[in-house]
């Protein structure tokens, strides 16, 4: 807590030296498709701040990526720190401006066609291939996608990964994920928490032990030359009371 507010007040202070945004002033956010419900929560609160916030919504690897070539992203909100870290490196964030402004917790979710509640504890040796009957497991490309990674990561941990590797339904991102759930065309999908409430008929079956993947925090920064005002008061607003509010509301946890 002591490390957010200490972020928060870098932010703010820098802010400060660089001045108010204008009124109007557009500022376009890349950020992981997760997020989506809290950041078009905020919108109210960009408008009373003079800000017209674009966003950009799809997976973090696909956004870090046209960051690379050039794309005309003012912030970015990453799903995991490795592809933040992957940007930094390559000199291509401002480094003083990162802050984490969310955490998550992964899940096995439930469609429209649910199970029952599990038998015995979701955890290792637990009879996952089985529970499929024949069906697809849904998760996001488990080799870029943040969202896959941790769920690959968990079910490997848990020694469940080898008996479903060849039933995983791929898609694009944890939206896609979320949506073959809500279309029936999954049984079960590996998603976030804050995901289930996006869509009707989906639940949570049972949620990924919290040591089985390494912890799910969202960091944000400002991309290499484009620092000013309207960047820095997008920071200041996520990882601020009304920011935080809007995460916990849309089913993530606060900062770390």
């Amino acid at each position: 807590m002591r490390s957010r507010h200490l972020l928060l007040t870098v932010i703010l202070g820098l802010f400060a030296v660089i001045g108010a945004p204008q009124a109007g002033e557009r500022v376009t956010v890349f950020a992981a498709a997760s997020v989506k419900p809290a950041l078009d929560a905020l919108t109210p609160t960009w408008q009373a701040r003079g800000l017209d916030v674009r966003a950009v919504y799809a997976g973090t690897s696909a956004l870090a990526r046209q960051i690379e070539h050039g794309a005309p992203a003012d912030v970015f909100v990453s799903a995991n720190a490795g592809w933040m870290d992957h940007l930094q490196t390559r000199g291509l964030i401002v480094p003083d401006s990162r802050a984490d402004v969310a955490t998550n917790v992964l899940v096995l979710a439930t469609g429209t066609d649910p199970f029952p509640a599990p038998l015995m504890a979701f955890g290792p040796g637990y009879p996952l291939r089985p529970t499929l009957g024949g069906a697809r497991l849904a998760i996001a490309d488990p080799d870029h996608v943040p969202a896959g990674m941790y769920g690959r990561e968990a079910l490997k941990t848990l020694g469940l990964w080898d008996g479903v590797e060849d039933r995983l339904a791929r898609t694009q991102d944890v939206t896609g994920a979320l949506m073959m759930l809500a279309r029936g065309e999954a049984r079960l999908g590996v998603v976030y928490a804050s995901d289930v409430g996006r869509a009707e008929g989906v639940a949570v079956f049972a949620p990924f032990p919290t040591d089985s993947h390494a912890p799910i925090v969202y960091p944000a920064a400002v991309v290499a030359d484009h620092d000013g005002p309207g960047a820095r008061a997008v920071l200041a607003v996520l990882a601020g009371a009304e920011g935080q509010a809007a995460f916990r509301s849309a089913g993530f946890g606060g900062a770390p």
